[in-house]
């Protein structure tokens, strides 16, 4: 039985920064209740979360069932949606992203789209969300309609499960990507294909090369790093970088904003 029933723009956690543009709310929040306090609750309107931290837990996660959602990982919530998502404890950091249009998208199940190869369009709105002034409402709507635009293309395409070894690889990614010196061919090796070849069927299937899949993934860790309070220096370690200034050349290409920002701003 539900609970609790969920206003546009309504969610479970304290909030740190709301901006708005072209219908769309952009918050920036922290949960602040433990898993065991989180009732059944529907929101009314549809949203996208974004974790910045390991540990939520999501229906969209191992086909309904609740599972597990890296940190980076971007879920579409259609209309309606009634769940108990949460972090495994109080605490965690996470942006949502009330939209004012759903038709585009369709479904009506929660949907995770891909811990590893999300679309960049939300990254560049974390950023715009961190740096927002008055006059940007326009870049802010951009960067969320590229958003919705992913998740709809993504949806009517209907891909099948991808072979194996490729999924294989993609969870490699994922999993390894916080290792100094990781490498494509590395990843390739691995799952008996020609980096070429791996190159090739990765942004077929996915969107975007493996080497980005990589260099995604290593921002995210570096975020949660971040957002947890390591320092800068460990924040890059933590996440495979050579050094400080390798982290933060890249985190600005990929969010838009310095690690510094970013850390103050999820702190």
């Amino acid at each position: 039985m539900t609970q609790r029933r969920l206003a546009r723009g309504d969610f479970l956690g304290a909030l740190r920064k709301s901006v708005s543009g072209g219908g769309f709310c952009v918050e920036l929040r922290i949960a602040t209740l433990p898993p065991e306090a989180v009732v059944e609750h529907a929101h009314d309107e549809a949203h996208f979360i974004l974790p910045f931290d390991e540990g939520y837990r999501s229906l969209a996660g191992q086909d309904g069932r609740g599972g597990p959602i890296r940190a980076g990982g971007l879920i579409y919530n259609p209309p309606g949606t009634t769940h108990q998502d949460c972090f495994d404890e109080a605490g965690g950091r996470f942006l949502s992203v009330s939209i004012p249009v759903t038709s585009e998208i369709g479904g009506d199940l929660p949907v995770l789209l891909d811990d590893v190869v999300s679309t960049a369009a939300v990254r560049r709105l974390v950023g715009g969300c961190i740096r927002f002034a008055p006059g940007d409402e326009l870049a802010l709507e951009d960067h969320a309609l590229a958003m919705v635009a992913v998740a709809a293309r993504r949806s009517s395409a209907r891909r099948g499960a991808p072979p194996d070894w490729l999924e294989t690889a993609r969870v490699m990614i994922a999993d390894l990507a916080g290792n100094q010196g990781l490498e494509v061919r590395g990843i390739a090796a691995a799952v008996g294909v020609h980096p070429v070849h791996l190159a090739r069927a990765f942004r077929q299937c996915f969107g975007i090369s493996p080497g980005d899949a990589i260099r995604r993934r290593r921002a995210d860790i570096a975020m949660a790093a971040l957002a947890r309070g390591l320092r800068p220096v460990e924040a890059a370690n933590a996440a495979g970088y050579a050094d400080q200034s390798h982290m933060t050349r890249e985190h600005g290409r990929i969010y838009g904003v310095s690690p510094m920002t970013s850390a103050a701003a999820l702190a």
